[in-house]
């Protein structure tokens, strides 16, 4: 059978460095696929005969023929549903399936997987247990073994059931011969698997981890894969391919060779060696690297906190010099790569409930306070009592009777102020962005009335025009002419239709040029039909004496600063540029900002100076031309910067590798549907190319754990554009969204 392959080789490098946790993990699990590949009785019932071709049909009839869509039960309650009714064998089924699926998530709680597989077997005729072993092998604590799942796996179960349905019915037409050779070679298996019918990689991942931990990696992302094998394929002398096979085998080969300079087991994910692969790596604390937000400088930031329950651990902390916060059930936070798994271990129940503000507070006490920061403590929402600085990395000390995870702080000030007006109630707060508030609060505590703001410590890290083409859904010659219109103009819009992308590729244009990641050198503001001169450039403002102070605009801000620094390129970003009075917000400086004019001086309205923009700093404005509340820009700005159109980037390389690696077939058929959309949407007289659907719409974000979130983006987000776009054609309208919905339904 499978597992007895594992020990075979005592002296392999390669198995020698892996984890004993994992193995035993993947040991316990191994007793369940012997099963499914050999004799086919239960592990719970030995008694019952469960991996058959007919147990397996009846399950993924009942889930994959009667899916239950929308959000309005949790993937649970909708299994409980599809089960009504469903006999002994195919009950037991699905609780061992749930066990495989579960079981090596890294940051499920044991009584969490327990639940899971009792509720299943709720659906028994006669009250039934989980018996020994596998009440044993639940009770693993969370955080010991196993992978992080990638995106979208602890909420796919339906999809993981009708994959692993449809590969004991692939299984069970193979001969007796075919079926020994894929048990005891593992590279067959995997080929087996592939072979059963449409592929669903984190599962498939998943399980041949769980059959061959001697040969498999304990990640359940495809896309983790490859990006593990393409950092260090240097080390085997290159990539063997892009297939599944390939890249597990590349993998097997890397680890074989990192054994022999890697001291004791490892994973890939460990310190040491996550380096070696990711060099962003100290920077990116999720395990889906890909998805994380672009990384920069981050300067101080400013916390609210709430030390226990009306402050009833203060007297503890003020004087042990700690912050620390509780759910200690979910043990070390280090061990969560990200907030969803987090969220996911709150949830005990499985209810889906969003666990927002808890979950929010233990990943940024774990992950976003850092070093340097200030904490500001709070005794309900009227009371401040102390104010700290941050001296170390949040730790977990399991010693403490409450309270377990942890930081130093140096509490700078204690006592006891009256809050301005009323605090946030939660347990922590970055109040960063209020500066009038962290103001505020600096005065109040320490009669500064200017918040210390030190320098940025960490280089900026490398960015390029490859990174830039990678990211942006655009092709390689646009990516070109787009830098080469900016350089020539020094101005340019970005203009396109809603959801292209055009914000978020402003500021990685700017990073590309400069060559890193360095927000000190681009800004933003977003311009709207009260922004005035004032706003942008200088202007006066009453202050609470009851006068007027003349005060700096961001533009003229930032021109000085990069008057300062002339030798590096500088960034000057502005959303929904068409939204203002151009003529009203920018005055003189129409003439300034021309390309050949950079230098050139004019007398401020509002100071006595001679001002001139500096050859330095470029403009890049972004314009949506699907909105109809805007008037046409006049020609004066149109002179003064270059034009360049964004259309969607469903056909670019960028987006269909994004899309290939989510492999998700209701996202591949909404894709499609959009597109046919969009040549419609060109083809009306009353539209035309200018109100396409962007395929931002469709870029999952981080937090996205199934595809019910494509039915939220189809309901709240595209369908009510069409309404506006076809107000006077509502049959045209509703002919589309009936398209959209059946896409995602």
């Amino acid at each position: 059978m499978v597992t007895t392959q594992l020990t075979n080789d005592p002296n392999d490098a390669a198995q020698a460095s892996r984890p004993a946790p994992d193995m035993v993990l993947a040991h316990e699990a191994g007793e369940v696929i012997v099963h499914m590949l050999g004799d086919e009785r239960s592990v719970i019932d030995p008694a019952a005969m469960i991996w058959t071709a007919e147990a397996a049909a009846d399950l993924r009839a009942r889930v994959g023929d009667n899916p239950i869509v929308g959000t309005g039960q949790s993937q649970w309650e909708k299994l409980d549903h599809q089960l009504q009714g469903a006999s002994r064998e195919v009950v037991l089924l699905t609780a061992e399936l749930v066990f495989l699926r579960e079981h090596p998530v890294r940051s499920a709680r044991p009584d969490t997987r327990s639940a899971h597989v009792e509720r299943v077997l709720s659906h028994l005729d006669s009250q039934h247990f989980v018996p020994e072993p596998m009440s044993t092998w639940l009770a693993r604590p969370a955080g010991t073994a196993g992978f992080e799942p990638g995106s979208w796996y602890n909420g796919a179960m339906w999809r993981h059931l009708i994959w692993a349905s449809t590969f004991i019915l692939h299984w069970n037409d193979l001969s007796e011969a075919e079926r020994e050779t894929a048990r005891t070679d593992p590279w067959e298996l995997q080929r087996v698997m592939l072979a059963s019918g449409e592929d669903r990689s984190d599962i498939r991942n998943a399980l041949q981890f769980l059959a061959r931990p001697d040969v498999f990696e304990p990640i359940s992302s495809a896309k983790m894969k490859a990006q593990i094998r393409d950092g260090l394929a240097d080390r085997i002398g290159g990539a063997t391919g892009s297939t599944p096979a390939s890249i597990d085998r590349d993998l097997l080969a890397i680890r074989t060779a990192l054994a022999r300079e890697v001291e004791g087991p490892f994973h890939f994910w460990s310190p040491g060696v996550v380096e070696l692969w990711d060099p962003t790596a100290h920077e990116l604390r999720s395990t889906d690297v890909a998805t994380a937000e672009l990384a920069e400088p981050r300067p101080r930031h400013y916390w609210l906190y709430s030390p226990g329950a009306q402050a009833s651990e203060w007297d503890e902390f003020s004087s042990s010099g700690v912050m620390a916060i509780g759910w200690d059930q979910l043990g070390d936070l280090a061990a969560y790569p990200s907030r969803k798994a987090i969220r996911q271990a709150l949830d005990v129940e499985g209810t889906g409930g969003s666990m927002k503000n808890a979950s929010l507070a233990l990943w940024q006490f774990q992950n976003e306070v850092a070093v340097g920061d200030i904490i500001y403590a709070k005794r309900g929402r009227r009371e401040i009592v102390g104010r700290g600085e941050v001296t170390s990395d949040a730790r977990f000390e399991p010693e403490r009777a409450s309270f377990r995870h942890i930081r130093s702080v140096k509490w700078t000030h204690t006592g006891s102020w009256e809050h301005p007006g009323h605090a946030a109630t939660k347990t922590l707060t970055d109040i960063t962005a209020y500066h009038d508030y962290v103001e505020q609060l600096e005065e109040l505590v320490t009669g500064e009335s200017e918040p210390e703001l030190p320098q940025q410590s960490e280089t900026p890290r490398p960015y390029d025009s490859a990174a830039f083409v990678k990211e942006v859904y655009l092709p390689e010659e646009r990516c070109i002419r787009l830098r080469s219109l900016l350089a020539r103009k020094k101005n340019i819009i970005l203009a396109g239709p809603p959801g292209v992308g055009k914000t978020f590729a402003a500021k990685r244009l700017a990073y590309s040029i400069m060559g890193v990641q360095d927000s000190g050198r681009a800004q933003m503001v977003q311009f709207h039909q009260s922004y005035s001169y004032e706003d942008f450039m200088m202007g006066y403002r009453p202050t609470e004496a009851g006068g007027f102070k003349l005060a700096e605009g961001p533009f003229y801000q930032f021109c000085k600063k990069a008057q300062a620094d002339d030798d590096r390129p500088y960034f000057f970003i502005i959303d929904e540029i068409n939204r203002g009075n151009i003529s009203k917000i920018f005055g003189e400086l129409l003439m300034l900002i021309e390309a050949d004019k950079r230098g050139h001086k004019l007398r401020l309205l509002y100071k006595n100076e001679d001002f001139s923009v500096p050859a330095n700093v470029h403009i890049i404005g972004m314009m949506n031309t699907a909105d109809r509340s805007l008037a046409v820009l006049d020609y004066a700005l149109r002179r003064r910067f270059g034009f360049f159109e964004m259309a969607p980037g469903f056909d670019s390389a960028g987006f269909t590798r994004w899309q290939q690696d989510i492999g998700s077939p209701t996202l591949d058929r909404l894709v499609e549907v959009v597109i046919d959309l969009n040549t419609t949407i060109a083809d009306d007289p009353a539209l035309g190319q200018g109100f396409a659907i962007g395929h931002s719409y469709l870029c999952s974000s981080a937090e996205a754990e199934d595809d019910t979130w494509l039915s939220s983006v189809v309901d709240d987000e595209l369908i009510p554009l069409l309404e506006e776009y076809w107000f006077d054609e509502p049959t045209k309208a509703e002919e589309w969204a009936g398209k959209l919905r059946a896409a995602v339904a």
